[in-house]
Parts: C-alpha cells; sequence; structure tokens
C-alpha cells in the first residue's frame, strides 16, 4: 500500500509540536478567521524509488509559514525547520529541506519550505 496519503497527518503532528504554531497548521488551505502565524502544505509530487535491492517512496511537500510580522515569520520558518529536521517516526524515516525561499503578498510576509520526505517501508 502507497503510504505517501497518511504524510499529511504525520506532518501536522509534527508541525503542531511547534510552539509559536498553537496548533495553526492547514493543509491547502487555513480556516476562515485564523490568525498569524500559520502554515498551509500541499503535496507536491510523489517519486516511487524501487529497484531490485531497495524500495522507498520520497513525498514532496510545500509549506508556506505567514504572519503580518516579518521577524515573527522567520522565527517561525526557523522552529519549523528544526523540527522537521529532527522528526523520526513509524512512517518517516527521514526529511530533507530542497528549498527556502519567502514572499510578501496583501500584507503577508510568506517565508516558503520545500520539503521531501523519505518515507520507511
Amino acid at each position: 500500500m502507497m503510504k505517501n496519503f497518511k504524510i499529511g497527518k504525520e506532518l501536522r503532528t509534527i508541525l503542531n509540536n511547534v510552539e509559536s504554531l498553537n496548533n495553526k497548521v492547514f493543509p491547502l488551505v487555513a480556516n476562515a478567521g485564523t490568525t498569524f502565524p500559520f502554515i498551509v502544505y500541499r503535496r507536491s509530487n510523489y517519486r516511487p524509488n524501487d529497484n531490485k535491492d531497495y524500495e522507498d517512496e520520497i513525498v514532496g511537500i510545500e509549506l508556506a509559514i505567514l504572519s503580518d510580522k516579518y521577524e515573527e515569520s522567520v522565527n517561525v520558518a526557523n522552529n519549523v525547520a528544526n523540527a522537521l529536521l529532527n522528526a523520526h517516526t513509524e512512517l518517516i524515516e527521514s526529511i530533507k529541506i530542497t528549498n527556502i525561499y519567502e514572499d510578501f503578498q496583501e500584507d503577508t510576509f510568506i517565508q516558503k519550505i520545500n520539503i521531501d520526505i523519505y518515507i520507511n517501508n
């Protein structure tokens, strides 16, 4: 069975433990009225990796940390990155950050983190 569809639940568990987020982690879109800071994430790609000796799955995720304060967005992004890089669960073998960048839209500072999650098989 492909485990990549379960990765969102695992990711939310990890991210909900980041103190500054107060359980404000959402797939695809935040709930109406959500206050800053918060995270929106989406599964962006999937790569099965198998050969005769080894089989695993890699799931790409895009995270967006949103805040109305630049310094807060950077601090939360740093806390999120630390939590991700140290995450190991029954499902997650490891997480690697593949890209980071920032943006500003509609009075909102956005720190974006792209990750690859290597799934235990």
